[in-house]
């Protein structure tokens, strides 16, 4: 099975462009958040919101689809061939061993948007003309916590790959083994 990127790659973009508006370039650890950035975001509040629902919305639909994919993927692609090549008596360790790497990088893309999900939130309900400094920091820790979100979907298309050479080389001992045989 080949799992496309693309979509997703080019949704990651967009979130990362609407994350990372021109007034909130600078990293909160780094440089101190200047008066100049500060006006900029009292002047443009009504906007980076409406911009930050857009993107709380669609993050959510991206996270059920993304999330049920990949479930799929785990439950029934490679849980149930691991449970085929069990009852056949057949060596599956390397199998195994993928689904289980794949299902813990799973829980922690589970976990990780829950936490974006909730700072994302937190920082849409900041009132950005009264507290700019306050807002600009969470979001700057948004946008940490996507780019970790970001980090475990990468993680997850890496190990679907991985699994895939894993099956592919045990259909290929299984054939050597049963031309073996005859």
């Amino acid at each position: 099975m080949k799992f496309s990127k693309k979509p997703l790659i080019i949704l990651f973009a967009v979130i990362a462009t609407c994350i990372s508006l021109s007034f909130f370039k600078a990293s909160a650890e780094s440089t101190p958040i200047t008066d100049q950035q500060i006006e900029l975001i009292k002047n443009n509040c009504v906007y980076t919101k409406n911009t930050l629902n857009q993107l709380h919305s669609s993050d959510a639909l991206l996270r059920v689809n993304m999330g049920q994919t990949y479930e799929s993927i785990s439950t029934k692609l490679m849980e149930k061939f691991n449970n085929r090549v069990s009852n056949a008596s057949l060596s599956n360790a390397k199998l195994s061993s993928a689904t289980n790497d794949y299902d813990a990088a799973l829980d922690n893309f589970r976990n990780d948007y829950i936490i974006y999900e909730r700072q994302l939130t937190l920082a849409i309900n900041i009132d950005c003309s009264k507290q700019p400094v306050s807002f600009y920091d969470a979001i700057n820790i948004a946008r940490t916590e996507r780019d970790q979100v970001h980090n475990d979907v990468l993680k997850l298309n890496q190990l679907i790959d991985q699994y895939q050479s894993v099956v592919t080389q045990f259909a290929k001992d299984y054939q050597a083994f049963s031309q073996g045989d005859k």
